[in-house]
């Protein structure tokens, strides 16, 4: 199970508390060698998924966890194996990126 930390997410006048999640041992090292295989850089791997050339540089470093979304997109871009993807979506979270509700709350 990935370690917990605590994050604090300011937006305006509201404070937002949840969890930061530690990816799993070897998920960033995994993520790099596919995209190694595949012949991708970082930039045209976060232009097919729709993130930003760091945020992918983030997840090879093992600094972050990937949302739902794009850890779905990752495993498609990057055609990964059974074992690959399994990985991936283990270390996915469901309230990170764009979906997080505070970034859809309506004004």
């Amino acid at each position: 199970m990935p370690e917990l930390t605590r994050a604090h997410i300011v937006d305006c006048m509201h404070t937002v508390t949840r969890q930061r999640r530690t990816p799993p041992a070897g998920l960033g090292e995994a993520l790099r060698q596919a995209r190694d295989e595949a012949g991708l850089s970082q930039g045209a791997v976060a232009a097919a998924v729709g993130v930003r050339p760091d945020y992918i540089s983030k997840l090879e470093r093992g600094e972050r966890c990937p949302s739902v979304k794009v850890a779905q997109a990752l495993a498609s871009v990057l055609e990964l194996r059974a074992a690959g993807s399994a990985l991936l979506s283990a270390a996915a979270v469901d309230d990170a990126g764009r979906s997080h509700p505070w970034r859809t709350r309506q004004q």
